[in-house]
């Protein structure tokens, strides 16, 4: 059986109401709100709420912060390529699948696709090889937004971005100070944004796949960003650059 924890991580769990919770474990002897809650909602799924001494939950969760509460729960169902291609969210949208090559540390990922949920992106791709995967420290760090964000896992990152060329996406790779300023490129239009990993960066196999490599433009002379937060400012320029043009067409 796997688990996932956290509170908001166990709130959306419970939310989605699809069978995704087996158990609900809750440290003996908390009080707040929000693990009311939980518990009130496990209970009108008919889920079974246990209670646990503290150190018994830590022994569970490791180093991580696990705030009081443990879902067990079905194992993550990654989707396919084509489903993220029809998730889109809304009339009008260009599309915007985010595409991380080899980003190894878990929070990084969690991070990344809870940024990537909050700005409207369509899904994840990662690969199977050099990679985190859905853990519970992702779905923690995510703040239960993984199970709300398709997220594809697949063998070779270079088909997949074939896979998304043929169906009109064009390819932005991420480089510290290399090709456009992302306030010089243009992002009206499908985008995949393929984020490298926290020690190469972008694989050059992948890289060569890419239509442009775009940067961050940075005053100081320090050599690069966290990826979470590189992501979540390229993602929010191209939010910006979109909502610029809906507004300049009406």
């Amino acid at each position: 059986m796997h688990f996932m924890y956290g509170i908001n991580c166990a709130r959306e769990l419970l939310r989605r109401n699809q069978n995704f919770c087996e158990k609900i474990v809750v440290s003996t002897g908390r009080k707040e709100r929000s693990l009311e809650d939980i518990i009130h909602l496990a209970r009108q799924q008919n889920i079974p709420v246990e209670f646990w001494d503290k150190k018994r939950l830590d022994s569970l969760a490791g180093n991580d912060h696990h705030q009081g509460v443990i879902c067990f729960c079905r194992k993550f169902s990654y989707v396919d390529l084509q489903d993220i291609l029809k998730s889109s969210r809304g009339e009008g949208d260009r599309g915007l699948v985010l595409m991380l090559d080899g980003i190894m540390d878990p929070h990084n990922l969690g991070s990344i696709i809870r940024t990537a949920y909050c700005l409207g992106a369509d899904g994840v791709v990662i690969p199977e090889d050099r990679s985190a995967r859905i853990t519970a420290t992702v779905g923690k760090t995510s703040a239960g937004s993984v199970w709300q964000m398709p997220v594809a896992r697949v063998v070779n990152l270079s088909h997949a971005i074939d896979f998304f060329k043929d169906n009109g996406f064009w390819v932005f790779g991420a480089e510290a100070r290399v090709g456009q300023s992302i306030h010089e490129a243009d992002f009206n239009c499908p985008v995949v944004l393929v984020m490298g990993g926290e020690a190469k960066g972008i694989r050059a196999l992948v890289k060569r796949k890419c239509d442009f490599l775009v940067h961050i433009p940075m005053t100081a002379s320090f050599n690069s960003l966290n990826v979470s937060v590189a992501a979540g400012i390229i993602l929010h320029e191209i939010v910006t650059q979109r909502q610029a043009s809906a507004a300049a067409a009406n």
